[in-house]
């Protein structure tokens, strides 16, 4: 089967500093991402959970593979099947890269090995990356301030209702 892998490419008038605290802080991920148990730890198994919508599955699970800050990020993806009679697909593999350019920062967006799953996942994949980094992750930008300890995200940038996904289960700490 042929190897297929999204690329996308964004550019931010933040410091590389500050869009690696947007995409690391579980707290700023499940602003314009999911909530998760992130931590940038090589080696560390984390999931995104939502809850459930009509043609996604709503978990995750994923491992830390790479963390060079604030340059490059990568971890697996494996979306798990609502069904558990059915398989889960083969890992497919994210990786950021933050690179400095002139003011600001080149955000290069990979995702690898989405022949792993179906055709219209890989269509909804894209428009929502395509949609999170547009609109949702440059609103997260806004809220990382600089404070006595660097820098950190100060919640609130997305209100809950306005999230990509669907929250009622979750519980309150992941989420805000």
């Amino acid at each position: 089967m042929k190897e297929l892998t999204l690329r996308k490419s964004y550019f931010y008038p933040y410091p590389p500093e500050r869009v690696w605290v947007a995409i690391t802080d579980p707290r700023a991920i499940a602003e314009w991402l999911m909530p998760n148990d992130f931590r940038a730890e090589v080696g560390h198994k984390f999931w995104f959970q939502t809850d459930p919508m009509a043609c996604c599955e709503d978990h995750t699970e994923c491992e830390v593979l790479e963390v060079d800050p604030p340059r490059r990020l990568s971890y697996t993806w494996v979306t798990v099947p609502k069904n558990p009679v059915k398989p889960s697909c083969e890992p497919m593999v994210v990786t950021w890269t933050l690179t400095a350019e002139g003011e600001g920062t080149r955000l290069e967006f990979v995702q690898e090995h989405l022949q792993n799953i179906p055709w219209v996942g890989r269509q909804m994949m894209n428009f929502g990356w395509g949609h999170m980094h547009k609109r949702l992750l440059r609103r997260v930008l806004e809220n990382v301030r600089e404070d006595a300890g660097g820098l950190s995200f100060e919640p609130g940038a997305i209100p809950l209702e306005k999230r990509c996904y669907k929250a009622r289960t979750i519980p309150d700490h992941l989420v805000r």
